[in-house]
Parts: C-alpha cells; sequence; structure tokens
C-alpha cells in the first residue's frame, strides 16, 4: 500500500514481544517498529533504518506534540481502505519513539480496550505502519501512523502477539550487544558508540600495546598480544562481510511456493476445489499453509471426480470442450465458428 513510490511505503516490520496472546493484560504495550539496519519491502528497493534516520523520526514525531494513531485496516487513509460507514475508529495511541541503537526503532502504544480483545483472541495479528523514505539514499524519515492488519507485506515477520515472547535477534545484533559489554557500554549502544570506545581505547595506549581484555579478543578470536590497530581492522572486517538474507529469504520463497503447488494441485486432484478456485487456493495455501490442509482435510468433494468417466464422454458437436468457454461464448455473442477460427 503506498501512494508514492519513490517516497512513501507501507511495511510490516518486526516487534518484539512483551505480552502473549491469552488475555487483554498480556498485550503487549511497546514493540520494535523498524529493524536496525536495511528493511526489505515487496515490490520495492530496500531503505536504510540507522541513528540518523531513528533520530529523524523521533525529532518528527516530538516536534508534533500529540500521540500518533493506530487505527484498524489504515482506514484513516480513506479512499479505497475507508470503511463503508466512513468511520476510523482507533486501535490505539502511540505515546513515544524510542531509538535502541542496534535494537531499532521502538514504539510505546496504549491500546484501546477494543483492540486489546481483538489482539488477544488472535482476530488481529500484525501492523503496518506508513512511512516515508528519502529519494536519495532511500534512508527513512518519518513516521506517519499506523494500523492492525492481518495482510502485512513485509514477508516473515513475526506477529504482536505470540507464545514466543522473547526477541529474535541476529548475529550482528548479538555481536555488538557482546562487544558493547565487554567495552563497559549499555546494551542499546549503536555501532558508532562501539567504535568510538574502541578508538578512545586505541588512542589511550602506544599502538603497539597489547589489549587487556581477553573475553573481546576471545569474542574476535584474536591473540592476547594482538594491537588496537588490528582490533579495529578486524571489527571493520566482520562489519564487511556478506550480507544473505536476500539468498536466504528467496529460498524461502521458492520453498514456499512448491509447498503451495503441491498442496493447490491435491486440493484440485481431490475434487476439494474447482478450477475457478484456483487463484484463491494459491494466496491461501502461500499465506498459510497449514491452514489450507486443515481447510482440504475438512471440505467436502465439490467436484465428483469418481463419479466422472471423462474417457467415454462425448465431444460437444461445437468441438469446444470447455464448458466454461461455451458459456463465455454464448453471452458475448461469439458463434462456434467464429471461436475456432481465431483460436484453432
Amino acid at each position: 500500500m503506498k501512494r508514492n513510490p519513490e517516497t512513501m511505503g507501507f511495511i510490516a516490520a518486526m516487534p518484539d514481544m512483551e505480552g502473549q496472546a491469552g488475555t487483554p493484560d498480556n498485550v503487549p504495550t511497546s514493540f520494535q517498529v523498524f529493524p536496525y539496519g536495511e528493511v526489505t519491502l515487496q515490490g520495492e528497493p530496500p531503505f536504510l533504518v540507522d541513528d540518523q534516520a531513528m533520530n529523524s523520526v523521533i525529532e518528527l514525531f516530538n516536534a508534533r506534540g500529540i500521540d500518533m494513531v493506530i487505527d484498524y485496516e489504515h482506514q484513516t487513509e480513506g479512499g479505497e481502505y475507508a470503511s463503508p460507514d466512513g468511520k476510523a475508529p482507533a486501535a490505539g495511541w502511540v505515546k513515544s519513539l524510542e531509538n535502541r541503537g542496534i535494537d531499532g526503532l521502538w514504539a510505546k502504544v496504549e491500546w484501546t480496550d477494543t483492540a486489546r480483545e481483538l489482539l488477544a483472541k488472535r482476530e488481529y495479528r500484525y501492523y503496518s505502519p506508513v512511512f516515508l523514505v528519502s529519494k536519495q539514499g532511500r534512508r527513512l524519515v518519518r513516521l506517519i501512523r499506523m494500523a492492525l492488519t492481518n495482510a502485512p507485506r513485509l514477508d516473515w515477520i513475526r506477529p504482536i502477539v505470540a507464545k514466543n515472547t522473547q526477541p529474535t535477534r541476529s548475529h550482528e545484533m548479538e555481536f555488538m550487544i557482546l562487544l558493547a559489554k565487554l567495552l563497559g557500554l549499555p546494551e542499546t549502544s549503536t555501532q558508532e558508540q562501539v567504535l568510538a570506545k574502541v578508538g578512545e581505547l586505541q588512542a589511550s595506549q602506544p599502538a603497539d600495546e597489547p589489549v587487556a581484555c581477553k573475553e573481546a579478543l576471545d569474542a574476535l578470536g584474536l591473540p592476547e598480544t594482538v594491537g588496537k590497530s588490528e582490533l579495529v581492522a578486524t571489527i571493520h572486517a566482520l562489519k564487511q562481510r556478506p550480507d544473505y538474507s536476500k539468498e536466504i529469504a528467496a529460498l524461502k520463497a521458492k520453498l514456499a511456493a512448491r509447498e503451495r503447488d503441491e498442496l493447490v494441485s491435491a486440493a484440485l486432484k481431490d475434487g476439494k476445489i474447482t478450477a475457478a478456485q484456483k487463484e484463491w487456493a494459491e494466496t491461501y495455501a502461500l499465506s498459510d499453509p497449514e491452514g489450507f490442509k486443515l481447510f482440504a482435510a475438512k471440505a467436502p468433494q465439490v467436484v465428483p471426480i469418481d463419479q466422472l468417466d471423462l474417457v467415454q464422454a462425448p465431444k460437444p458437436k461445437s468441438g469446444i470442450e470447455d464448458d466454461v468457454q461455451l458459456k463465455i461464448n454464448k453471452m458475448c455473442g461469439v458463434d462456434d465458428e467464429t471461436w475456432k477460427k481465431y483460436n484453432p
């Protein structure tokens, strides 16, 4: 969902849980709006979320001096997203935004009673921010509002409420948190702050003096006799390592598509869906394969395949074997000769 492909987009990012589904009291009151680093969005180039981006978003939010609305299904946007009655009730309000360094941009939220009930019952599980990115550099610059939705655009996201309440951190994040601890810095320190601390240590000691923190050296795989210059170089080299996240995402997408095709093919073969339902079934099987399996297991046979003898079935006089095409031709006033002329 977007207004300008160069500047605006809608995305659902990975929230970090502080509660789980079950009761309204367990619904989380804060979550990660955007992860730190490069963020990918379906059908769009990636954009950057770094300290500059997060600080810009927080500054603009604070400058307005009002809470940010979280609505349902982007109804505040109006147009095709408007509700039939023209209303756009709030699901909650963002009270504050926080830059948590390599842990990303976080929002503190006050949910309405209705929204808490819906989230607790898992009738709503995801959210989608409305935001702006810069044309130059594609950096996040502003967060406009958010919406509860069950159709987010970002793949492989975690729901707002789930049984698993522990956050999932990338290897890079875990490494930076460990390094920050070893340097005596808070866990929320940014990469720039960690490197600045290393620079301070380097400046305070002779270049050939060995690093004193053995734990940090062990984590980096360096000997105790290494100098500060080599330590800094090692850290920068680790930051430059290849990012295989896109390749992993592409592989997961291929596997998901293969499973979708197998599930839909089996449902067609068993007569659980008609040919006209194939597109719907493919969408369902791709978004929720387990749910589609349950559907296929419980659905009655709508196409009596076991009662048809297609081999001995007589062909229509028109020569057109597709009953659906015959009906379409009849409605459009296309006679059999014209159809066969352009469809040999």
